[in-house]
């Protein structure tokens, strides 16, 4: 049977080199592109195959990382999980996707999984599966990273600003003149917890604008919901002139809505969507769009459960950088009064 050493021995390397190119954690040594490529051939010609379970039981570890979130489907949180995959295939784990929508009650999925000892630590979207909780984790000791804003507790959260993402498109609505901007969907949360309406109010009050509850409708990401409650805002009687959508897998039917009323975008109503994705390129009238970095935080959110499983400390807070940024397609324009 081929050995690492058999490898090294063909490419002209040490098997510290050889071990680094296999596991694809080469952080830690130091080697040129053309070594690199020299070891992959040298694997290739002599069928050297990593026996991953032998590897385990040296490490004590599994090399699985388990990531349980919501529509693994959805466009935009697709992104954190090419950032997670990446990561993961960078430090030559395996990402283990499960979706929480298929967990039911009484399943113990979760229990399962870290029960029988095949992951090492879990990425969650949310602390609650069916009827089990992120408790049953940290029971057992196992390391977990929520994706979510910071947490009250002192549970280890990595995410987007959101607060900083509403927060800028209220604000470039603002400069254009805008002062009654209607924020609608979201995720259906008690205002006092939300910071995506904190972002929204922050900018405001920065304005010296006066916040008005009924401008916002947190109404979930259901395209229906978004249009019944965008009808509901350009029906009032003192309608929005501009409209922040959360977010865009539901912007469709907010649109829809607006042309439906007779409605130009941007002539009679201004529009920003937040998160980006392709298909507003794609969308008619196309939204300019608040492009948060999604895909990197999947991949800190990575890195921090590895550092946990390493047994070294992390930040318990995290914010994904780089920065909100504003794409600008021309579905805004100044205020007409």
């Amino acid at each position: 049977m081929t050995t690492i050493k058999d490898v090294a021995q063909r490419a002209g390397v040490s098997t510290a080199v050889v071990s680094a190119v296999v596991s694809g954690a080469r952080g830690n040594v130091r080697m040129s592109e053309a070594t690199r490529l020299r070891v992959e051939q040298a694997i290739q010609d002599t069928g050297y195959r990593v026996n991953h379970a032998a590897k385990s039981l040296s490490l004590s570890r599994s090399g699985v990382i388990a990531a349980v979130v919501p529509k693994i489907a959805n466009p935009v949180f697709e992104l954190a999980i090419r950032g997670m995959h990446a990561a993961a295939e960078e430090h030559g784990d395996v990402l283990l996707l499960a979706d929480a929508l298929w967990i039911r009650p009484g399943s113990h999925l979760m229990s399962r999984i870290v029960g029988t000892g095949m992951v090492d630590g879990v990425l969650l979207r949310s602390t609650e599966w069916g009827n089990e909780t992120a408790e049953e984790l940290t029971k057992r000791s196992i390391p977990y990273v929520i994706l979510q804003n910071p947490r009250p507790d002192d549970s280890v959260s990595v995410w987007i600003d959101d607060a900083a993402g509403i927060g800028l498109a209220t604000t470039h609505l603002l400069g254009l003149g805008h002062r009654r901007i209607a924020l609608v969907g979201g995720p259906v949360l008690p205002i006092a917890s939300c910071a995506r309406v904190d972002g929204y109010r922050s900018a405001l009050r920065a304005a010296g604008v006066r916040y008005d509850r009924s401008l916002i409708k947190q109404v979930g990401y259901e395209p229906p919901d978004l249009a019944a409650a965008t009808r509901e805002l350009l029906g009032s009687a003192r309608p929005p002139s501009a409209l922040i959508i959360d977010n865009i897998i539901a912007a469709p039917g907010a649109i829809a809505a607006v042309l439906d009323l007779g409605l130009r975008i941007p002539a009679d109503l201004s529009i920003v969507v937040y998160q980006d994705l392709p298909i507003a390129d794609a969308m008619r009238p196309a939204p300019s769009t608040v492009r948060m970095p999604v895909q990197q935080a999947g991949t800190r959110a990575y890195t921090t459960l590895r550092r946990m499983i390493d047994g070294r400390r992390v930040q318990s807070a995290q914010v994904t950088r780089p920065a909100p940024k504003l794409i600008d397609r021309g579905s805004t324009a100044p205020y007409a009064g």
